[in-house]
């Protein structure tokens, strides 16, 4: 397996510069895209029709929350339905959707790919209402936002889509903002930061029947 990146857009120092600003990184973010490719791939056609996207949405949330909590100190947070990860210095948490084929194209307008939940619109509702950030005091890594706290959050999103192509998987995906949601879409983005697009070939698929552990070597080029 190996893994590349394809010519950014916006520029690398404009998005580096912008997720800096936020506490984040692309170091921190594309390794959730790829374990969620990762997991994608260890489904068959035996199991339920769902299960590859289940499971990377799941790796998708355990590996963004990984990164953030080592490399960033950010907190573990459940906020009304919601799977985040939480910055307690900004006030602010990601979270992570399934965008459409606009994602990551700073010239279109992407939307979720399926019809999201009340929460996500109520997160962006809060994400409208917001002037100023709010910087709350934690005590834990398991976090419990009171009511003004809450109030006060804002939720990003880490949006991605994949493209297959023969045996290549070009992730599209960008750390975005929504703003206004219409019948569980997404209608207005506040901010939208286009991430530099992660391109994988075949990934191998775990045998744990095999003796020891399995290496997958990943390149870089």
């Amino acid at each position: 397996m190996a893994l590349s990146l394809v010519t950014p857009a916006p520029e690398p120092g404009d998005v580096h510069a912008r997720l800096a600003e936020l506490g984040t990184k692309v170091d921190y973010l594309q390794p959730a895209l790829y374990a969620g490719e990762a997991a994608r791939r260890t489904a068959t056609p035996n199991h339920p029709a769902n299960t590859a996207g289940t499971r990377a949405y799941q790796e998708h949330v355990r590996a963004i929350r990984e990164e953030h909590i080592r490399n960033a100190r950010w907190k573990r947070l459940l906020h009304d339905h919601l799977e985040l990860v939480y910055n307690p210095e900004k006030s602010l948490a990601i979270g992570v959707m399934i965008g459409d084929a606009a994602t990551g194209n700073a010239r279109l307008h992407p939307k979720n790919l399926r019809k999201r939940g009340a929460a996500t619109a109520r997160a962006a509702a809060s994400n409208d209402m917001q002037l100023a950030l709010f910087s709350p005091r934690m005590d834990s890594d398991v976090v419990r936002l009171a009511p003004v706290e809450a109030s006060d959050l804002k939720t990003w999103f880490l949006v991605s889509y994949r493209v297959r192509v023969g045996d290549v998987v070009r992730i599209h995906s960008e750390l975005s903002l929504p703003r206004k949601f219409k019948r569980g879409f997404v209608a207005k983005w506040d901010q939208r930061i286009p991430l530099p697009v992660l391109e994988m070939d075949g990934i191998e698929r775990m045998d744990d029947d095999g003796p020891g552990e399995i290496d997958i070597p990943v390149d870089f080029r």
